[in-house]
């Protein structure tokens, strides 16, 4: 049995137990002692641990479940494995996590991915990496705004089939005693597309990949620097601090790809508590680019990607620049009434508005898609919880429906 499972099974005998005895106050202390003992011992991986302890141990994460409107719903499974990479309490703990998922799409759909963390000598060194491999349907809308508007989405006219295999290792270094890290990156993958509609088959970026309207492929290989920057509280629900990430990459037929061209990516996000202890105000801008006379399909940047935007198909709006700005508040009900502490407390809300602009570069942009969006949230344990999203896409008029565990960032 999973920690997540033993802690509200045990949450339930407590809660029974005490529902008899007549004693609503003194549940709330045994259950929240309870769930402290049992997610304490799994470690999150942020900030040094006074243990100090490399034996490893394996932990069952929350099932990748959830709905996208892109792919449909998915169900999957997951593991982490924790563990120092030495005795010293104040070393970072290294995490391996482990996880697969199925769409339940027609045809089939499936994901695999594994994105370890490993940390040395005091937090000095930090190697990552992230290998995927995943097989499902997709959809090309073209490149620019008037195109992707004006076509509907249609498995016949603009679906494909993709199957990619990626892997990109980092070595990076910390910054003195910073939350700081300068890296290099790696990144190869190679995407295989076939089964393409219509639209994709006639398309001059699908013509300039080679092949036939059948099959299809694209390999990249690139190299370049990351620098990073991490004060967040907690990885999984975050009510404090900051994330700055700034990469770029150099993608080059010398190195085994098949278009010369760079991709920037620069991403900020800030987190601060606002109406008490259960309130929490993020927001972030994120600017993504790809320059080069000659950018390969699919590789142009996107407004949605799952984690802003929320009110448009993942993949409906490239090209070479999309700035994004965004804000989200979230809070967790906290009522001091019996029924409250038994029951409604396990549930919270959430609302969003955020702004899109994309264009042909950093500074020509030449259209606007903003967004508004709402979501319940409904508490598994003090760090995790079920995340169900409407998303709203005003340039669209459509609305989304997102279901999954934690917060997307």
């Amino acid at each position: 049995m999973s920690a997540a499972a033993m802690a509200l099974s045990c949450r339930a005998q407590v809660v029974a137990a005490d529902t008899v005895n007549g004693s609503g106050v003194a549940i709330v202390d045994k259950l929240d002692n309870l769930n402290r003992k049992i997610i304490s011992s799994l470690a999150e991986g942020r900030g040094p641990s006074t243990a100090g302890s490399s034996r490893f141990k394996v932990i069952f994460l929350p099932p990748p479940l959830g709905n996208l409107p892109d792919y449909g719903f998915a169900l999957g499974v997951g593991a982490c494995g924790l563990w120092k990479t030495q005795n010293d309490p104040l070393l970072f703990t290294s995490r391996l996590p482990l996880s697969v998922k199925f769409g339940f799409t027609s045809p089939f759909s499936f994901e695999a991915r594994f994105e370890p963390v490993l940390y040395f000598n005091r937090n000095a060194l930090r190697v990552s990496a992230e290998l995927f491999y995943r097989h499902r349907n997709e959809h090309y809308f073209g490149i620019g705004y008037a195109t992707n508007r004006s076509l509907e989405r249609d498995t016949a006219v603009t679906g494909y089939r993709s199957r990619r295999l990626g892997f990109s290792p980092e070595v990076a270094w910390r910054l003195g005693s910073s939350s700081a890290y300068l890296g290099v990156v790696a990144d190869f993958s190679y995407e295989c597309m076939h089964d393409a509609g219509s639209y994709v088959a006639r398309s001059p970026q699908f013509a300039a990949l080679g092949g036939t309207a059948a099959r299809s492929s694209l390999t990249d290989v690139g190299a370049g620097v990351d620098f990073s920057v991490d004060t967040r509280d907690n990885t999984i629900v975050p009510r404090r601090g900051l994330t700055l990430d700034a990469r770029v990459l150099l993608y080059c037929k010398a190195l085994g790809s098949d278009f010369n061209y760079s991709r920037l990516t620069i991403g900020y996000r800030q987190y601060a508590p606002l109406g008490g202890d259960e309130g929490t105000l993020a927001w972030g801008v994120v600017s993504s680019n790809a320059m080069g006379r000659n950018v390969p399909l699919l590789r142009h940047a996107t407004v949605a990607d799952g984690y802003v935007m929320r009110g448009y198909y993942g993949y409906q709006f490239r090209d070479k620049s999309v700035l994004k700005a965004h804000a989200e508040y979230r809070y967790m009900l906290n009522l001091s009434s019996t029924v409250g502490q038994l029951l409604l407390n396990r549930f919270g809300l959430a609302a969003w508005a955020g702004l899109a602009a994309m264009g042909q570069s950093m500074v020509r942009y030449d259209a606007l898609l903003p967004e508004l969006g709402a979501g319940l949230r409904v508490k598994v344990t003090p760090r995790s919880h079920l995340r169900f999203d409407w998303g709203y896409g005003t340039a669209t008029r459509q609305a989304m429906f997102y279901v999954g565990v934690n917060e997307l960032f």
